[in-house]
Order: C-alpha cells, then structure tokens, then sequence
C-alpha cells in the first residue's frame, strides 16, 4: 500500500463552495478506484480558500487479477446442428478474449446461452492514475466556473498548480495547460514560495510551517478559540453561530484574529440590525455583555499577520461604520410610520401569481387561525387574528429589504415599540419557527396558531396550483413547511383533526384553486404523511410507524402515543403470537360481505366464546382507548388471542354455507376493527 496526494491550487475560492466540492471529490474518486478494483483507506479531504484536495494514506499499487463471468448469446445462435460454432459465436469469443472452445453453455430465465470466463489481469495503480486524477478536475460541482487565458476547460477560479504524487512520485497529466508536479505552495503573502512534496506527514507539517492550515475542521477550531479569547478580553461573551464560523474559517488560509470597535451611538439601533450587518454583510463575530446586550466592539479576522494591526482594524471600521450608518438611517425611516401602517401595502406584493398577492395570504391565514382555534385554545383567538395581520407587514420595510433575514425579527422589534401585546409581538416573529429541521418551534398558542396557518396555505396554495416537489425541486420549501405543521401540532399536543383541515385548506384558496379539490386533498394529506413517516422513522422502527399511521392518520398527540405504546406492548411474550392471529384474521377478511354478526347462526362453541370475550374485551379497550391508554387497550386485545387461535383450530371461517361464512367473517372483521383502532398489525415485522 502507498500514499497518494492530490491538490488543486487555485486563486481565491468563494467560502462557500469548499465543503461541497471536498465532499464531491471524495466521493467521486471513492466511486472510480472501487469501480476499477483498487483497494484504498479512508480518503481523507482538505480545503482552503486556495487548495482543494485529498490524501490516501493506504492505496494499492495495483489492481487485484479479476475472473469475469459474460454472458452472451443463445446456444441455438453460437452453434450449428453439427455442433460447430457459427459466426455469432467465433464473434463473441473475440471480442472477449477467449478461445471459443471454452464457451460455456449456461441456463438462464431465458434460456441456454453461451458464456465466457474472461481473465484480467490487474494494472499497476500508477498507470490508472493519470487519467482517473484527471477526469475528477471538471467533475466538481461549483455553482459558477469560469474559463480564463485560452482554454476550453473550466475551473472555480484559475488553476496556479497542481501536486499529484503517488508512493513518492509525481503523477503525470495536465489540465487547462498546468502540468502536475510534486510541488505545493504556502501562504500566498507569508510563505509563497513552492515546496517538493513527497509524503503526507510532511506534506501537512510543512503547509502548517508556510501558515497554511489545511484542514477545514482544524481552522473552524482555531477561529472559535481565537474569537472567544479576544471577547473574553473584553470581558464579553462571543456570538457566533457555527455558519459564521465555517464561513470566515474558508475565507482563511491561516486565521489572525483582531478586535474592532465602533460608535457606542449605533447601538440606539435594535441589536438584530447591527448584528445581520456585521455577520451577514462583514463577517464579523459580535461581543454581547453578561446580560446579552450588545457591545460596540467586533473581533474581526484576517488572512495576513501585518506588522501594524491598527491599519487593518482601522480599515475594517471603517467599512462597518458605513453599514452602521445606513442600517440606522433605514430603521429611522421605518420607525417614522407604525408597522401596522405598512400592513396595506401587502396588497401590491405577489406571493405567487397564482396564488395572489401577500394581503390576499394574511386573510387565508386569519382564516385558518380561526379554524384551528377551537382545536387548540379559544382564549388566542383575538391575539393570533391580529398577530397574523400584522405578521407579513415588515416585508415592506426598508430594514427587511436591506437585511431579508431579519424578517419576522424587524415586526416583531416594532410591534412591541408600538405597543402590541407580547403575545402578539412575539407571534409576529415566531410564525417562521422553525426554519430548519432542528430548529426552536413556536412558544405560545397565538405564535403556533399563526405558525400553523401560515405552514398550511403555503402547502396548500402550492398544492392547489401544481407546485407540488418532485425530486430535489421544491422551490417552497413544502417539505420543511409540512414537516415544521408536524413538530408544532407534536410538541404542542394539538388535536387538530389533519384531514378536516386539510381539506379546509383547499376550500379556502377559493377560485385560485386550479386542480380538482378533492384529487388536491388527497395528494396534500399523503405528502404530509409521507412526511411524517420519514421524521418519525428516526425513532421508532419503520415497520411501527407504517402500521400506526397505516391505521389512520388525523389526530397527531394519539399517533405519537400509540407509537409509544405499541414499540412497548411489542417487547413482551405474547406479542408474535397475537400479532400472527390478527394478520390471519386480515388475511381471510378480504372481502367483507356484512357488518352484523347473528349468534343464532354459530355453529360452534369456540364461536360464540370468542364473542362473549370480544365484547367484554370490546368494552374494556374502548374505556382505555377514549382516554388515550393505548398501552392498556392493547393489554385488553391480548385477551383475544386464545378464543381467536381456537376459533381457527375448530372450525373452517370458509364453511360452505353462505350465511354461516359470512356470519364468521362479520365476526372477524369486529376483531380486526378493534385493532386497527390502534394500528393495522399486516404491517409489523414478526418472526
């Protein structure tokens, strides 16, 4: 096994496409050595504003020998009635190498056909290099490239060198007129002149030397350390999210940290404001005191160690104190009207052309708020209707259009400066919640209201429309909004009935409905449970969930429960027994010719003692199912199990008597009824 080392010297990469094109690359060249039968370690990435590359520390010098089964044509094509092999054959044998007295003849699905063992014997891992090396240059996936002098070829930026050594010798192609070569480069500014290269342990000890640190992970590390030793100086706590610090981390080949400061006058402005313009717009990390206000000071990064720091942090100062200066003159302008004041301009804003304007979304949202209430607390009604009018209302003003990701934050910051309840301000900036996956959700009953409402005619709107997510398209994020409508009505226990809404939806876009409503509906209600069985498919086992939801799907807090209850009621003994006896009993009920079960017309003992135990079983899992005990509902089902295994050891369910058949099956499918109350049992794995 021997070392290979593969990099890309380029000039400045934007921070953002680094990690994706590490990720790309190493799994593309994963992808061909397995293909080519290569043996290889972990490929292990690394990345800078100027490099983009991996090492191999184990990678075989040479491909194992490969025997290959072929198949080809049929027998009665390869040889004639004498036995002699026709063209077809003698062309077959050719083209893969082998004498066509050692055809084989093989059966297949379709027949006999001739095959052929193909011996290979295995490349040195050198000679595979050059043209594998080269192919994964064009493959990385960059949201921009460009070409630059006269070539064809097209990079992120233009390619300076390019190091490819394999067990100590370099590995020779060339792309976009550069020739690879076993030399690297330091930092471009503090140690720009090139280094051979001959091993990966030396490789990285002499980047590390030349103020290259060439591991992503390994520079996030020292931005965070070298951030929050500079706000401990000044005796205040760091704010940095992990993007910020990924981010200035890639803009960086090795990062020297300084402390910035500006005008105490700006922090007249709301903190959010001044923070999105100096980590959003600078990339700089803010200092906050013990009590999470704002200081009017920044830590600041920068590629080069300068002999003067005040230069570049004066520099930087400079730069911010005119963001700071328009962030403020926005907001002043914006204070100088009440946010419900913007609200009316809503109506000149599309949401969808389709779907109408923003004002047009507020009133399908009051709408919903006034559905879901009853559901979920009376008493949040007036707040969430006026939460939910004044929700969109910053959109239109100048500190959202200047910083989009303060929306929801800006409303809510002049809300409470005009005096609104708090419930409503904080529902103003809550009804985004969340915003991701794992992130916060809604914190009172009028922020989930508007949250919900909000989710809802997005999807539903889309739905209504034929916006609807296939693949990776989904340009409205319905995924995220039915999966945020999920948490929410989770966490916050909601009895929401889902298909009563849903269908309320629908019927709410009005005339902007341009798809059947009810084949609309129903393509709403299966996307969302299809949602919902890939989130909860990450605690409870596939199998559980499919049965539960497979049961029915409307009210969430119960399919939470009886997902919890039932992975319980799975561990104990008689759980395979039972869960054989009802598949048995769904298996015979495929057709159901009659709902009424007549005891007159049991023919049988085990008939009508499996009756008698199902009503008294019937009545006792109906008290614990009404109150949510799914648990002891099923504890109660269990009972069922010996009256249902004697009811099939004694008599035939198919008798050839009509009535007395479908007087058995009516009795069944009661059984199957009761269960499915919980869900459908087909659907778990048993042993």
């Amino acid at each position: 096994m021997a070392e290979l080392i593969f990099e890309i010297g380029c000039e400045e990469i934007p921070a953002g496409y680094i990690a994706p094109a590490l990720e790309a690359m190493a799994a593309s060249l994963a992808k061909d050595l397995d293909a080519l039968g290569v043996e290889h370690g972990r490929i292990q990435t690394f990345g800078t504003p100027r490099r983009i590359g991996v090492v191999i520390p184990s990678l075989a010098a040479e491909q194992p020998d490969r025997v290959e089964k072929v198949l080809g044509p049929k027998v009665e094509l390869c040889f004639g009635p004498d036995g002699a092999p026709t063209k077809t054959a003698l062309g077959f044998a050719k083209s893969r190498g082998v004498a066509v007295e050692d055809l084989e003849k093989v059966e297949t699905p379709k027949g006999a056909c001739v095959q052929a063992t193909v011996h290979t014997q295995g490349q040195r891992t050198k000679g595979l290099l050059p043209e594998l090396l080269k192919k994964q240059i064009p493959r990385l996936p960059f949201p921009k490239s460009m070409k630059w002098a006269s070539h064809d070829e097209t990079f992120v930026r233009p390619i300076l060198w390019i190091l490819a050594v394999f067990d100590g010798e370099t590995v020779p192609f060339d792309f976009a007129g550069v020739q690879s070569g076993d030399t690297s480069r330091g930092h471009r500014f503090m140690r720009p002149e090139p280094f051979a290269v001959r091993g990966i342990e030396a490789f990285f000890a002499h980047l590390s030397q030349a103020y290259v640190i060439a591991d992503p992970e390994e520079r996030r590390k020292l931005v965070r350390q070298e951030a929050t030793r500079l706000a401990d100086s000044l005796h205040g706590k760091l704010r940095a999210s992990d993007a910020l610090t990924a981010e200035v981390a890639n803009l960086v080949e090795y990062p020297f940290g300084e402390i910035g400061s500006f005008d105490a006058a700006f922090l007249a402005v709301p903190k959010e404001v001044l923070i999105s313009s100096m980590t959003k717009h600078q990339r700089y990390f803010p200092v906050l005191d013990d009590k999470g206000r704002l200081l009017s000071h920044f830590v600041l990064f920068s590629n080069t160690q300068v002999a003067d720091p005040k230069v570049t942090i004066a520099g930087n100062e400079r730069v911010l104190r005119a963001r700071l200066s328009d962030a403020r003159f926005f907001y002043e302008e914006d204070r100088k009207k009440r946010l419900a004041d913007f609200a009316p301009g809503l109506a000149g804003v599309t949401f969808e052309e389709r779907l109408g304007t923003i004002a047009e979304k507020v009133q399908r949202i009051q709408e919903h708020v006034r559905f879901l209430v009853s559901h979920v607390n009376a008493e949040a009604l007036e707040d969430a209707l006026r939460a939910a009018a004044l929700a969109k209302a910053d959109l239109l003003t100048s500190v959202v259009y200047e910083f989009p990701d303060l929306q929801g934050a800006i409303g809510s910051i002049y809300a409470e400066l005009d005096g609104e309840k708090k419930a409503v301000c904080e529902a103003i900036e809550q009804h985004y919640w969340p915003r991701f996956a794992e992130d916060a959700l809604p914190e009172s009953d009028v922020a989930a209201l508007v949250a919900l409402a909000d989710k809802m005619d997005t999807v539903a709107g889309c739905f209504g429309v034929g916006l609807i997510p296939s693949g990776a398209a989904d340009p409205y994020a319905l995924r995220r909004q039915s999966l945020g409508v999920l948490r929410i009505l989770v966490q916050r226990g909601y009895r929401v009935p889902l298909q009563a809404w849903i269908q309320f939806a629908v019927s709410a876009l009005g005339s902007k409905l341009r798809r059947p409503a009810e084949a609309t509906a129903a393509d709403i209600a299966a996307f969302i449970e299809g949602r919902y069985r890939n989130w909860r498919v990450s605690d409870y086992p596939a199998d559980v969930v499919d049965a539960v939801v497979g049961a029915g799907f409307n009210f969430l807090p119960e399919a939470e429960a009886k997902l919890a209850a039932l992975v319980s009621f799975m561990k104990r003994p008689e759980f395979q027994s039972l869960a054989i006896a009802f598949k048995r009993v769904m298996n015979i009920l495929k057709q159901r010719p009659q709902a009424v079960v007549t005891p007159n017309l049991f023919a049988d003992d085990s008939e009508h003692q499996l009756w008698a135990r199902y009503q008294q079983v019937r009545d006792k899992a109906g008290v614990e199912l009404k109150q949510g005990h799914y648990g002891a509902a099923l504890e109660a089902m269990a009972e069922l199990k010996a009256p249902v295994d004697k009811l099939f050891d004694d008599v035939m369910v198919m008798a050839e008597d009509k009535a007395v058949r479908d007087n058995r099956l009516a009795l069944l499918g009661h059984l199957a009824d009761l269960f499915l109350q919980v869900a459908d049992f087909r659907r778990l794995q048993t042993e």
